[in-house]
């Protein structure tokens, strides 16, 4: 499915203009999630508080508006701590988001970032090529993701987890296969190498 680069700046704008003062600035440089830490390469727009239901531990940041292009960065997320909220369907006793576990393999870590794209009507997800990668002397994994939304736009994405100290951390970033994904790849590449954890 194609969609024309005009309507999608008419979306974004439709999106800026009705959650105004909801969307701030998260400028190049240091950026602070809870006690672990990041380091941007151009600056994104925190679109957090747009999600009225959403995961209380985690920042989402766009270049572009929610429909092409979250990034996803999480703090410490203990067992009680979901990744991803469904925006309209919340995190609710009878239809709870999905939830890690203290000292998660890296299998494990990729099953719930499927799981919880899955939780925000994303469909098709699958992932691809983990390999192991070092965030200051603690083990972590990066993976490729795809992905449709569902009006059947094909989405590509990549994900980097780990466990330290019985928390895990996840960044996961999501965007149109066509043109979105690949123009911030290298910055989000660059934020995930940035990740310094407590």
């Amino acid at each position: 499915m194609r969609i024309s680069k005009p309507a999608l700046g008419l979306a974004l704008a439709a999106v800026l203009l009705s959650g105004c003062s909801a969307v701030v600035l998260a400028p190049k440089g240091n950026l602070s999630v809870g006690t672990t830490s990041v380091t941007l390469s151009r600056d994104w727009t925190d679109i957090t508080k747009l999600y009225y239901n959403r995961a209380k531990k985690v920042k989402i940041l766009s270049l572009d508006g929610p429909g092409l292009n979250r990034l996803f960065i999480s703090e410490g997320l203990s067992s009680k701590d979901p990744l991803m909220v469904h925006p309209q369907r919340g995190d609710r006793k009878s239809a709870p988001a999905p939830r890690g576990k203290s000292n998660m393999s890296f299998q494990e870590h990729i099953e719930l970032v499927t799981t919880s794209l899955s939780i925000i009507d994303l469909q098709q997800v699958t992932t691809s090529a983990p390999k192991p990668v070092d965030l200051g002397g603690t083990r972590a994994v990066r993976f490729d993701i795809t992905a449709k939304s569902p009006e059947g736009l094909d989405l590509k994405g990549i994900a980097q987890a780990t466990s330290k100290g019985g928390l895990n951390y996840y960044i996961v970033y999501i965007a149109p296969s066509e043109h979105y994904y690949g123009a911030a790849l290298n910055d989000v590449l660059a934020t995930m190498d940035s990740a310094k954890l407590p």
